[in-house]
Parts: structure tokens; sequence; C-alpha cells
């Protein structure tokens, strides 16, 4: 398990978007080739929530100035949003009925 600031990787090699074996034949994460948006061997802690919900209102404030952001970083700002946004979306807590 490796934790981090927005996301936590209990890292499965057999569903890992990243990973290397080493003479052992041990797999391990490669870090540099995280892809936490994308990859299923991500999970969500309410400390990691937290913090995607406020890099996301930080992109807001970004963009809520879009028009004086040059087109490349605007475009990049509201990917990101995007991606970030849908991410958590997906991992959405399940709510007992």
């Amino acid at each position: 398990m490796y934790l981090g600031s927005f996301v936590t990787c209990v890292y499965n090699p057999d569903r890992a978007l990243c990973g290397t074996s080493n003479d052992h034949g041990d797999s391990q994460p490669v870090l540099a080739d995280c892809q936490p948006l994308a990859c299923r061997n991500t999970a969500l802690t309410p400390a990691n929530r937290q913090a995607l919900n406020g890099h996301l209102a930080k992109l807001e404030d970004a963009l809520a100035n879009r028009d004086r952001l040059a087109p490349y970083v605007r475009q990049r700002l509201e990917e990101q949003h995007r991606e970030t946004a849908a991410f958590l979306a997906r991992h959405a807590p399940e709510t007992a009925e």
C-alpha cells in the first residue's frame, strides 16, 4: 500500500498501469509512471477525497479568469478539472439506503 496526498495505491501488479520486475521477479510500482485517475489500483481515503476537492477548487479559481489565460494553459486546466471531477464522480462513496 502506498499512501499519497491525492490517492492511495493498493498495488496489484496484475491491474497496475505502472510497474516493473526487478532481478528477483518482484513487481514494484514505478511512481514516475503513476496514472492515478485511470488506474484500478487507486483507493481513496477521506483525506484523499478532501485533497482532490481542494485541488478542484483551486482549478475553478484559476479558471474564473479563463479569458486572461493563454489558450494552451486554459485548455490544460479545463482538461484537468474535467478528469478530476469525473474521477471523483466515479469513486463517490456508496450510501446505505
